[in-house]
């Protein structure tokens, strides 16, 4: 990726997210760009056809949402360390259906936490169900931006992408699939990848079958169906 795609890439991000803050506050785009000072044409096309937008633009479109642009250390896997069990600990925190998780102490913000569960999603079946109730629960508080960095930093921006699609389809919350957005890969692979290691070719027979459509839109096959998914959401979020 060159730097205008990679600029590109990054004023999209930063749109989806002040889009998804102007939905949750049930704002017009009219009255964004009223409140922007902005053309409200300007603000109607950012939102609807993928721009490149300036840093002027972004930073009167935020303050009129009473936020501001501010630049700060990306906490990485460099500098925080924690094994399978402290990560479900953490994820407990932050409101993962995960029983029998001690009190956790010190817990890192939540971006870093899903950012660095997503690849123990990958070999902990009853992690990868929690996941979709901690980014439901925990939704008006993620800064997308970062979480998708950090998820690329770390390989996983293709499972990141999923677990938000998923729950945006799990919870009928359309910001979390905005979100995933900019993570979509622009051309689909051949194969899909395995979200699960399989041990046989029955295995694998078996996940093609189960594989639910959204795994499938981000080239995942797993031996998981979305149901299970749903139930565990369900029974989480009724409690």
């Amino acid at each position: 990726m060159d730097n205008r795609q990679r600029e590109a890439a990054i004023g999209r991000s930063l749109l989806a997210d002040l889009d998804a803050v102007r939905e949750q506050r049930e704002l017009s785009k009219e009255a964004l760009a009223l409140r922007a000072g902005l053309p409200s044409s300007m603000v109607r096309k950012l939102f609807t056809v993928p721009s490149n937008p300036t840093l002027d633009t972004v930073e009167a479109l935020a303050k009129s949402l009473g936020l501001r642009l501010t630049f700060e250390p990306l906490q990485t896997a460099e500098n925080i360390n924690a094994d399978a069990d402290t990560l479900r600990t953490w994820l407990a925190h932050y409101g993962a259906p995960l029983y029998g998780a001690s009190v956790a102490n010190h817990v890192p913000e939540p971006e870093v936490v899903l950012a660095m569960a997503l690849s123990l999603a990958r070999q902990d079946p009853s992690v990868a169900r929690a996941l979709p109730v901690v980014f439901h629960v925990n939704r008006n508080l993620l800064n997308f931006v970062r979480l998708r960095a950090l998820a690329n930093e770390r390989g996983q921006g293709r499972v990141l992408g999923f677990f938000l699609e998923l729950t945006s389809r799990l919870s009928g919350e359309p910001s979390l699939a905005r979100a995933a957005r900019p993570l979509r890969p622009a051309k689909p692979r051949h194969n899909a990848i395995q979200f699960f290691a399989v041990r046989s070719k029955l295995e694998r027979r078996i996940a093609e079958m189960r594989t639910p459509e959204v795994a499938r839109r981000w080239d995942f096959r797993m031996n998981m169906d979305q149901d299970s998914f749903a139930s565990m959401f369900q029974k989480a979020l009724s409690q």
